[in-house]
């Protein structure tokens, strides 16, 4: 028996979980996630293994509660919203590490992958494949997702239109640059874009009604170009 248990701590199975495609069912606790997903490994494998877990993809307008209750249970979370590209990546630096480990099997699930690969189980909690962060505090990693350092990083990977040099998909709402259509689509569907998207609606709303959309946008610009010029005046 001590040998069967040797020998189940020594096999690793990675798996890696999609959360954009395949996210939690509405009404499923987060929190059993890991749980079912080990079982069904083990069901699978036909053996028991260490099982360790990753939650990819977009993260950055994915709840943060729900986040927050996925690390908890020892899911590790990794921001990398760049899809294919990113997960290449992540491949290529895995088998750099992992050259001559022992028997390991990784699962992905995700409606757009199916493959196995050989992964390090040494992994900080949280990381931003976008910075190339890592964060042991589940809490500091969602505050990151949302600084202008990271909104900084991800513009200047994020592909561009080739005549203005501008980001192909921008949300001028939110001056958040997205990646390709279907990230665009997340932070459309995000609640920091909706609540956004309200309250300039409802600044619309507040306008006299003899003011019109066009004299109001020439009027906020007017405001920026003049207060620009009084800046540029007081330097000469």
């Amino acid at each position: 028996m001590a040998g069967g248990g040797d020998a189940a701590l020594q096999r690793r199975t990675g798996v890696w979980w999609d959360l954009n495609t395949c996210p939690v069912p509405d009404g499923f606790d987060p929190r059993r996630v890991r749980g079912c997903i080990e079982s069904a490994v083990h069901k699978q494998m036909g053996h028991r293994s260490k099982v360790i877990i990753y939650a990819m993809g977009n993260l950055e307008y994915i709840s943060s509660a729900l986040l927050e209750e996925i690390a908890s249970s020892g899911i590790v979370l990794i921001h990398a919203p760049c899809g294919g590209n990113d997960f290449k990546n992540l491949l290529r630096e895995w088998s750099q590490l992992n050259p001559s480990s022992p028997a390991t099997t990784v699962m992905l699930i995700s409606r757009n992958y199916t493959m196995m690969m050989t992964v390090n189980e040494d992994e900080p909690l949280c990381i931003c494949d976008i910075c190339y962060d890592t964060f042991e505090i589940c809490a500091e990693f969602i505050t990151h997702l949302k600084s202008e350092e990271h909104i900084k990083e991800l513009s200047g990977i994020v592909p561009r239109d080739s005549w203005y040099c501008k980001p192909m998909h921008f949300c001028h709402v939110c001056n958040y640059p997205g990646y390709d259509e279907y990230n665009m689509l997340l932070h459309n569907q995000s609640e920091d874009h909706c609540r956004k998207l309200d309250e300039s609606r409802k600044r619309l709303i507040s306008l006299p009604r003899e003011t019109s959309l066009t004299s109001y946008v020439l009027n906020e610009s007017n405001k920026t170009f003049l207060s620009r010029k009084k800046r540029k005046d007081k330097l000469y």
